[in-house]
């Protein structure tokens, strides 16, 4: 086959089978087609594969536990630090800012009034369905919140709560957020239902024991 280029294009001259020629596919090939040159093969008729590395040896290995020692770091690391026992409850363990611990409504503090409407988004946000609304109207002269209407029933099952976080986050008015206490065990199920006078409550100051000679 002889190919002569113009212009950056391969032009075909002779003699190839037409199963053997570098047409498009689906479409006959005729003598004189131009077939776009590639300089970056040697040959226009050998395309190299690129294969990967082969498999074995060192290289093989590393890619095949490599990850799995990496991630198994941390946990050697902490071997050699022992272990730590802390005294509860006269210790309790620390948690980060952002620990997602009891629900707390809020009140205004300048006002008073609660900062709940009523609206339920935190209910229908809730995955566990563990929140309980029912709203009512403000009475002009004995207003309950700063809104329309106000929660008449606010209820939390806490026996089903996972603790998410969504109901915090749909609230437009951050009426209800999650503190950092995180003791809240209990013997029955019903003693686990937080009302609202109870979500409304400040929560109780726990003081760690001190210890002897502090």
């Amino acid at each position: 086959m002889r190919l002569e280029t113009v212009g950056g294009w391969v032009f075909t001259s002779t003699g190839m089978s037409s199963a053997s020629r570098p047409g498009m596919p689906g479409q006959p090939w005729r003598e004189g087609a131009a077939v776009p040159e590639f300089p970056y093969l040697k040959d226009q008729d050998v395309v190299e594969v690129q294969r990967g590395p082969e498999p074995g040896g060192v290289g093989g290995a590393y890619r095949a536990f490599g990850e799995t020692l990496r991630g198994l770091k941390t946990t050697m690391a902490r071997l050699i630090e022992g272990p730590m026992t802390i005294q509860y409850p006269e210790e309790k363990t620390p948690v980060y800012p952002r620990f997602r611990g009891r629900h707390k409504l809020h009140k205004f503090d300048d006002t008073g009034l609660e900062k709940c409407v009523g609206c339920s988004l935190c209910a229908a946000a809730c995955p566990a369905d563990c929140i309980r609304v029912v709203a009512a109207e403000n009475i002009p002269g004995e207003r309950v919140s700063a809104g329309e209407r106000y929660a008449a029933v606010y209820e939390i099952n806490l026996s089903r709560c996972i603790f998410c976080g969504y109901c915090e986050i749909a609230c437009p008015f951050d009426a209800i957020t999650m503190g950092h206490d995180y003791e809240m065990a209990d013997y029955g199920r019903e003693d686990l239902i937080f009302t609202k006078e109870m979500l409304l409550a400040e929560p109780l100051d726990r003081t760690p024991l001190r210890r002897e000679g502090e």
